[in-house]
């Protein structure tokens, strides 16, 4: 499938953390429709179901979405680092749809359990609200989500300054959601 543009006017940026196997990208080439569809059948994604291979892919590419990576071949020693999909193993994910400018909405957050416990989930997010700022989006109104854990609630509320205002009842996953969102460039 024919890689498309990010949605926005900032370039892609790569993560990285010294001596460590993780980084995280925003880059689109690095996607794997195959990894993310994978983490959809999974049990611990209970919002999330896999879909066709070409919706998946219109999915990711039609959001900003950073991917959380282990590199499956060493880093050179010499040069710099060069991620490539085939060089790489996607272990994450979290996808903002946003216009670019004004709006995001962020979905599909997660790291595989299996590598949790590395501070990948807060790495991600910081991440995204480095993206998500001021300074890269000075027009930004809006950042919402919704999720079902009060845990999650409490850290959003901390990374993103985001408040609950709204609820959502939902018995097809057996929990009710609530709506969150911080207003990031609002007059204090």
């Amino acid at each position: 499938m024919a890689s498309t543009p990010p949605t926005t006017a900032i370039p892609p940026r790569t993560w990285t953390r010294a001596d460590s196997e993780f980084f995280i990208s925003n880059d689109p080439s690095l996607l794997s429709v195959k990894a993310v569809n994978e983490a959809f059948g999974r049990e611990f994604l209970y919002w999330g179901k896999p879909f066709p291979e070409e919706v998946m892919h219109q999915i990711l590419h039609g959001s900003m979405s950073f991917g959380v990576y282990r590199q499956t071949q060493p880093k050179p020693e010499d040069g710099p680092f060069s991620p490539t999909a085939e060089s790489t193993e996607q272990i994450g994910l979290a996808r903002m749809v946003t216009d670019g400018s004004t709006f995001g909405y962020l979905s599909d957050v997660y790291v595989l359990p299996e590598y949790q416990g590395h501070g990948l989930g807060k790495w991600l997010m910081n991440c995204v609200v480095e993206v998500f700022s001021k300074e890269n989006m000075p027009y930004l109104r809006r950042i919402m989500l919704l999720t079902g854990d009060k845990r999650v609630q409490d850290f959003y509320s901390k990374i993103f300054g985001m408040k609950v205002i709204g609820h959502e009842q939902r018995p097809d996953i057996g929990q009710d959601l609530v709506f969150m969102c911080a207003r990031p460039n609002a007059p204090e």
